[in-house]
Formats: structure tokens, sequence, C-alpha cells
């Protein structure tokens, strides 16, 4: 309900039933048509019914309005009652009407003697020629709601002929009620009287009248162009880095503040707009959380970032913008205390607000609701716009206009107090037509740059996104603006050529995407880049096996059950494995193979005194002849799993879960050599406890390697993390 209903409702909430309506509009400060067209709608939604003589509102409004509608206090028969008969009496008595012997009937007539506003006004002036202005002042604190307030002590029993004090002397006329020894109240007829007997002291019929001045509507929409190229532009940027760099989640779900400024560093802009574009990105579901290469969660672009970073750059901006105009984020939130009095960060669920969204989208109508070609003069009027259409949404309400006019200049919404032509298509809910009127004032995409001899390139436009990767392989952005400059150097091409592209694309790229011939340093640069990478090669090696046989390694690779070793060979003697070296040695055995553990050194390490020993029979009897081929079932059941993709099902343990780093450790290396299936309790960075189901394949370095069931693939958990283990049921 806007201001202009919710002050009918008041008004009949303050009346007593039954209600005319020639009551309610002496009362409702609006002319009599409105109050009338107020009425007839309040019938239509159900909440005001009976004829005009007979109006009644609805139960369940006048308990939502409370004990005081529109700000007004008690009427004055319900505090009088409330207190002492003596009280009562007393009060009579100093203002010169009748006391009997009743002290509700006495009430009653003090209460209608107050609705007198020449009575009421008669009190007033009798008190302001006792105490002065001060009391005059005291009243007007309390006119405009609430009605109630702590003067520190009040006293209980007053008389006129005592009085002393301002509060004594407005006490003693019944101006005021004590409700307690430190609160009073100024009566619903008093306060009534003092707003000139209406509920408000303003008019409501219609909303405050906006000033405006004039603005060139393609001026308006140019501006935005450009800003809502920026906010595309610095999201791209900022998720690209998060990607290779992803930042941690914080224990309160949202991420730091360090993380924060370093976008805002790397986007040049200030750290409120960085936490802005965060904010549409993760609405726009191209961010969210996930887990890092760790398996500890971390803010990561998702699957729809590789997607939306495809489209044409008016479709990007018009998914974003749609994101943000339906978010229930409040953002203005960011940097406040929440209940637990701590910093609430960005893109924490702490800025989750019921009212965001509506609140942002009345905002923008109320600039769209100025005619093209003129803008909004003062920017704290659609402020109280929006408060006269949600009166009662006072929750950060205007705390969300101001921010929402900061946004929308950001996000290229708005400009100068105006909203752009692709904003007002938008509103309507057409984002496909939004990004069609946006489309001619964006620069047009280029497919081309020119090369230059001192090692740069010059986009003169926006690079088409083929284009624009390639070239962020092979380059680094040396400055930003109308035009990209793009600096090759040995480091940015050994970045491509570490991509897996070779010497001879790199050429054929930078050929057919520039417009200048390629200069002969930069020729030079490729190949001689190309000609030093990957002289040196670097892989993972848990141990090694050799022999001075050749033939021997053949049988090695060869057989099937040693296929979980993933052997690999690097010379005629030499194989890799990535696994500890105690599973390859146990392996080996078990296939009958008499291999020998050795130093760095190549002297032979005794392992008789480290020996184990075997764990007792789960079951009765010795064990199967055939548990080399059950330990292969396993392994090639692990390698079809991992080939498929299939993730399993979460298993519960079977028994009694192990505990304790000693005996966590030797469940770990048992079930990698034995080829079996555990379930274990996993702590991410932030205390959080994953239960995981994994096939245990080598534990080094204070790292477990083993397949993981959830993400379908190899994964290392840090030892110290991991906090039971036991076997699959």
């Amino acid at each position: 309900l806007d201001r202009a209903h919710l002050a009918v409702v008041e008004a009949l909430a303050l009346l007593s039933e039954p209600v005319g309506g020639c009551d309610v509009a002496r009362i409702v400060h609006a002319s009599p048509a409105t109050v009338i067209a107020v009425l007839e709608r309040l019938r239509s939604l159900a909440l005001v019914w009976g004829d005009d003589a007979d109006l009644r509102l609805v139960r369940a409004a006048r308990d939502v309005l409370g004990s005081t509608p529109a700000g007004l206090g008690p009427a004055l028969v319900a505090l009088l009652t409330s207190t002492s008969p003596a009280r009562v009496k007393a009060l009579a008595d100093d203002v010169g009407l009748e006391a009997g012997g009743d002290p509700v009937a006495t009430a009653a007539r003090i209460a209608a003697a107050y609705a007198d506003p020449a009575w009421a006004q008669a009190r007033i002036d009798d008190a302001a020629a006792a105490a002065g202005d001060d009391a005059l002042r005291l009243l007007e604190r309390l006119r405009p709601g609430p009605a109630s307030g702590r003067l520190g002590r009040v006293p209980a029993d007053v008389r006129l002929a005592t009085a002393e004090t301002v509060l004594e002397h407005l006490l003693a006329r019944g101006l005021l009620v004590a409700v307690d020894d430190q609160t009073v109240t100024l009566p619903r007829e008093v306060g009534l009287h003092l707003r000139g007997g209406r509920t408000t002291t303003t008019p409501v019929d219609h909303p405050p009248a906006l000033s405006t001045r004039p603005v060139q509507a393609p001026v308006v929409d140019r501006i935005g162009a450009g800003a809502a190229f920026e906010a595309v532009r610095r999201i791209e940027l900022a998720l690209e880095t998060w990607g290779t760099g992803p930042p941690a989640v914080l224990r309160s779900g949202g991420v730091g503040v360090r993380d924060v400024r370093a976008v805002a560093a790397e986007l040049d802009v200030a750290v409120d707009e960085a936490g802005f574009l965060l904010e549409v990105a993760m609405a726009a579901r191209l961010l969210a959380a996930g887990d890092d290469a760790e398996l500890d969660q971390a803010w990561l672009p998702t699957a729809e970032f590789d997607h939306w970073r495809e489209q044409p750059l008016e479709l990007r901006w018009s998914w974003l913008a749609a994101a943000w105009l339906n978010s229930h984020r409040a953002t203005v939130l960011v940097g406040e205390r929440d209940d637990r009095d701590r910093p609430v960060n960005p893109l924490s669920p702490d800025l989750e607000r019921g009212n965001a969204a509506a609140v942002r989208r009345a905002t923008l109508e109320v600039l769209a609701g100025v005619d093209p070609g003129a803008a909004i003069d003062d920017p704290e009027q659609p402020v109280t716009v929006v408060a006269w259409q949600r009166p009662r949404r006072v929750v950060l309400r205007d705390a969300l206009v101001r921010r929402t006019l900061r946004e929308a200049g950001w996000l290229g919404v708005a400009a100068t107090g105006a909203v752009t032509a692709a904003a007002r298509v938008l509103l309507a809910a057409d984002a496909g037509e939004a990004a069609r009127v946006l489309a001619p004032l964006l620069p047009q995409p280029v497919d081309h740059v020119l090369l230059q001899a001192d090692l740069t390139a010059v986009a003169p436009g926006p690079l088409v996104p083929k284009v624009g990767h390639g070239l962020a392989l092979l380059a680094d952005v040396e400055s930003r603006g109308g035009a990209t400059v793009f600096r090759f150097s040995r480091d940015s091409v050994r970045r491509a050529l570490d991509a897996g592209w070779p010497a001879s694309e790199v050429h054929a790229f930078l050929q057919a995407h520039s417009r200048t011939p390629v200069p002969q340093p930069l020729t030079y640069l490729v190949d001689d880049a190309a000609r030093r990478h990957g002289r040196l090669r670097v892989g993972n090696a848990g141990v090694y096996v050799r022999s001075d046989e050749p033939a021997e390694l053949d049988t090695l690779l060869a057989d099937a059950a040693l296929a979980p070793l993933q052997l690999r060979r690097l010379a005629p003697t030499v194989a890799l494995s990535e696994l500890p070296a105690d599973v390859v040695l146990a392996r080996l055995r078990r296939a009958h193979r008499a291999p020998l553990l050795e130093a760095a050194d190549g002297r032979t390490v005794d392992v008789t005194q480290d020996s184990r020993r075997a764990r007792p029979p789960r079951g009765g009897g010795g064990p199967s002849n055939d548990a080399a081929g059950l330990d292969l079932g396993r392994a090639l059941a692990a390698v079809g799993a991992m080939r498929a993709g299939e993730r399993a099902r979460a298993a519960r343990p079977a028994g009694e879960a192990v505990q304790g780093p000693a005996r966590l450790l030797d469940e770990l290396r048992s079930a990698a050599e034995e080829g079996r299936t555990v379930w274990l309790a996993y702590l991410d960075q932030t205390g959080t406890v994953s239960e995981r189901v994994v096939d245990p394949l080598g534990v080094d370095g204070g790292r477990l390697t083993a397949y993981d069931h959830r993400s379908a693939g190899t994964r290392s958990f840090s030892l110290h993390r991991i906090s039971r283990v036991s076997a699959t049921s």
C-alpha cells in the first residue's frame, strides 16, 4: 500500500467502529475524492468491508498496525483506565471536570473533553504560559511519533497546584500521561490535535513532485553504454583472474577484504565498486563457491561463465543487468556488523534481503517515470518517492534507494540522473530487446590487431572472443582505454607454448590477425622461445623401477596384474611410478617378483626392520589364493569408474572409524596396498567436515593420493585434515 492507502487504513484503525466515510475524510490529509477512491480499492482488496456509513477494517489489518496507528499514542481513556482511580480523580479536578464515583466514567469524560480541539488547545496554552516554550518543544518532539519517550524519572503523583517542572505541568494537565516511572506517552487526542486534526501533517494524495533538469537523451545513452562496456570487461577480467588463483571462501561464506582489494587494484576501481561487480557476477551465476585443487572451498568461475564470455557484448551486459535487477542481495550492508558483531563481507549470505529487488526496481521506475530528455535534479528525490510508495517497508529502504542509484551508474543502467533507453526496455522485462537497443552504442568487436616493431600489439577496439583469448595467452596487457596495448615477451610466448601451441601455430595466428606485417623481432622472439621450450622436462615420479635387463621391464609393463602401478618407461632400463615406494615394492613381491629397495646413492636398503604384520582375518580361514585377482578387479573397477565419470554414492562406515594420526596412516597405507575402498571424514579450511568415499593409491609426503568417487577423479588429500577413516559397507 502507498502512503494514501496507508493513511486511510490508519484512520479506520484510529476511529471507533462503525466508521462513516465522512469521518475518515475528516482526519485524512487528502481530498474527499482521493479518500473515496482509496476506500473502493481497499474494499476490492478485502481490507475494508461495509457501506459508506458502516465501514469496518478487517481484524488482520488492525493487528498489523498495532496499538499506535500513524505513530499516534493510545486513546486517553485507555491510558487513564490503566492508572489508579485516585490519579483519574486528581486529573479531573485539576482540569475542571466533574469527578464522579466511577473512575471509568470519569476517564471517558476527560477523553471526550480532549477530543474537542478548543479544549485541548486551551490546556496547551495554559501549559505554555506556566512552563514556557519548553513545554511546546517537548510536545513537538513527540508529535511526529513515536508518541512515547523515556525522560528519566517521571513523578507518580502530580497536582497542578504543586507543579514546578515542564514535565510536571504537562502531566498535571493531562497533555502527557505517565506509563511507568521513566516513560510518558502523548495521548492520541492531543497528538491528533497537534497535527491539525489530521493523521499526517502533509497531504498524501500524490507522491512528492520531482524537480527535473533538461538533458540530452543521446548523451545519457552514450555515457551508459561506456559504463556498460567497462562493467562487462571488468567482470570478465576479475573472473579470469580468479579462475587461475581463486580466493578462499571465508568461514562466514564471503570473500576476504584483502582479496577484494586485490581485484579493485587490478580493475583500477574503488573497493566498493569491485565488491559490487563480484556480487553481480554471483547473481548472474557466473561465480560460485567450489573446490580448488586442495579440496578447499574457493570462489571460482562457473561453467556458465565460459558460455557467457562467448556471447556478444550487448548480450553479456543484458545478462548482468537482468541478474542485478532481480537480485535479492543488499550490497549496502557490506562493512556493517552482523548479529555476532562481525563485519559483513562481499558474497556473504548475510547480504540476502527480501525487499532488495523490489526497492531496486521501484527506484529505477521513479527515474524511468521522467520523460526522456529530463533527469532527476536531486538524488534524494527518489528516496522520498519510494518512501511514499512503500511507507511500511522501512528496513533499509532509504539506504537501498541511494545504493541503487550508485550501482545503476556503475552498471550503465543510468547516467546523470536519468535511465538509459536500454534500461527502460529492461524494466519492461525484455532483456533481449534491451541488448538490441544497446548494441549500436557499443564499440564494435574487431578481429585484428596492429603489430608494432617494439614487440607490442594495439587492439583498436574490443576483440572478438577467439582473438582476445588467443592474444591473452601470447601477450600481457600493458594499458587499456579506447585501444588496448599488449606486450609480447619471452615469458608470455612461453605461456602459449605451455598451453600446447606449437611455434607454427603461433606464427599462423599472428599473421592471420594482424593488419600490419609481423615484425621480424617478434618472429625471432617466438622462434627463440620455441627452441628453448621443453629442453628440460619435469614430471611427478613417486618411485623408479630399474633393471639392467630391458626385457625384465618389458615383462613388467606387459603384466596386466601390475597395471595399477601406472608404470611408464623413461629409458630402456628405467620405469617410473607415481605411487610410494612401499606400495610398489609390495605389489611387485605379490606378483612373484624379487625387487630390492635401494637408496638414492644406489645402496640396498634393509627393510626387514620395518617389516609389517598382517591384520587378523575379518572372517574365518586364511587368505584366498586369488587375492591378486581380486585386487586387480578392484583396480579395474576404479579405472572404469574414472573413465565413465561415474560418482559413487556416499557409503556409511561399516564399523568403528579409525582415529589418531598413527592409526589413520596405517589404515590408509593398508587400503592402498590391498586395493580397498574406504570412507573418510575430511576437514576443509573453514572447519567444515565432508564425507568422502575414496580408493587410496598411495601415501607419501604428508598427502594421500586417491581416486575420489565424489569428483570422479584422482585427488590429493592432506593427511592432517583427515579426522576419521573406516572401511565401507
